[in-house]
């Protein structure tokens, strides 16, 4: 049996000097990485202060606790290399150092990420800016793709073989995809959407013989749309993607209330035209969403079966705004009409018939109709 003072809890005098000096490079190193990380924030918010953007100073604070962590692992991983009874073991100290290495950059780089999206939303004015409600999709998207090629990296240093894990994911991907392919053409096309932000949560859409409302989610497979009535209307994103689509939230917020009126081809069309421009004029001072500034239209557009037809045109401030605007613009319209004298025709038709026509009418008339003589 050794001396007490030679073996104390498993290990002798030298050991635990060992122990020692490896804890106290250990603790030094966790020390250094936290001292590293305050000094290089602070010298990255000095030479960027000057900066309009608070990006700079978003990332140096986002990767601060990655880079104590990297540090901090390294210097264990030397720590114990200096220890002789973990001498054995040092190609696994240095695997398991590599692998939590791998995992601390994924983290990283997905902060990074993330914080550069939420830069983009919240950055100012809207030309090129991504929309609020696709920044989850996104982020799951990118989440998603960092840890498959973090976990892809981690098992080839842990030393297990990825190449026929890779050829098995291949052609399992592939039969995947065909069994999938519906699927994936709607998750394909969220991607297109949410890449080139032509749709985005929130809009105001019409889809071309679909629904016309807002978007209330865009999801991996399908795209909800809020309509008028306030129902929801589930899209698939394939059939989104393949068809027409009018985004008026892509363009100004402001949008016209068209109304079509005819007037009998008797009225006197200067009057007529003097009449709308005066209601227009009067609605447009006094209704709080139209565009004070913009000139409304009064035009003239062809001939109708019954009336000309009058092309009135307002702008208000955005696209729901209309509806109450082209409501309040007809009662104005038609009452007006009604007080000058205005007549708007009902639909007639002027028939012209033969005289042996008129004959026939004429002798069923005179017979008391064309059932008469029947018993």
């Amino acid at each position: 049996m050794p001396p007490v003072d030679e073996l104390l809890f498993g290990l002798t005098r030298d050991e635990w000097l060992e122990t020692a000096i490896a804890s106290g490079v250990a603790l030094g190193g966790v020390a250094i990485a936290l001292v590293l990380a305050v000094t290089i924030t602070r010298v990255v918010h000095t030479f960027t202060r000057s900066t309009e953007s608070q990006l700079d100073d978003r990332l140096a604070a986002r990767l601060r606790t990655p880079f104590v962590l990297l540090i901090s692992v390294w210097a264990l991983a030397t720590a114990a290399g200096t220890v002789s009874y973990v001498a054995d073991h040092g190609a696994s100290v240095r695997r398991a150092a590599v692998a939590i290495s791998v995992l601390v950059v994924a983290i990283a780089i997905r902060r990074v990420l993330l914080e550069v999206l939420d830069w983009q939303v919240a950055r100012p004015g809207l030309s090129g800016r991504l929309h609020p409600g696709s920044v989850p999709l996104i982020s799951r998207g990118l989440t998603i793709l960092i840890f498959a090629s973090a976990l892809l990296i981690l098992l080839d240093t842990l030393g297990i073989a990825i190449s026929p894990l890779l050829a098995g994911l291949g052609i399992g991907g592939l039969a995947v995809a065909l069994a999938l392919q519906p699927l994936l053409a709607n998750v394909f096309a969220s991607s297109y959407m949410l890449s080139d932000s032509s749709i985005r949560i929130g809009d105001w859409v019409e889809i071309e013989g679909g629904p016309t409302g807002y978007v209330d989610d865009i999801g991996w497979r399908a795209t909800r749309v809020r309509s008028f009535d306030n129902n929801v209307v589930i899209v698939p994103n394939s059939t989104l993607a393949d068809s027409t689509v009018t985004n008026y939230s892509l363009t100004a917020m402001e949008a016209d209330a068209r109304v079509v009126v005819g007037v009998a081809y008797e009225e006197d069309l200067d009057r007529v035209e003097q009449v709308c421009r005066d209601v227009m004029l009067a609605l447009r001072d006094e209704w709080p969403t139209t565009v004070k500034d913009h000139e409304s239209v009064c035009a003239y557009q062809g001939f109708g079966d019954s009336n000309i037809d009058i092309l009135l045109k307002m702008r208000c401030q955005t696209w729901a705004d209309s509806f109450a605007l082209r409501h309040e613009l007809i009662k104005r319209i038609h009452s007006r009409f009604v007080a000058e004298g205005i007549t708007i025709n009902y639909p007639a038709r002027r028939l012209f018939m033969q005289e042996q026509d008129v004959d026939g009418l004429e002798r069923i008339g005179r017979n008391g109709g064309p059932h008469s003589n029947e018993a």
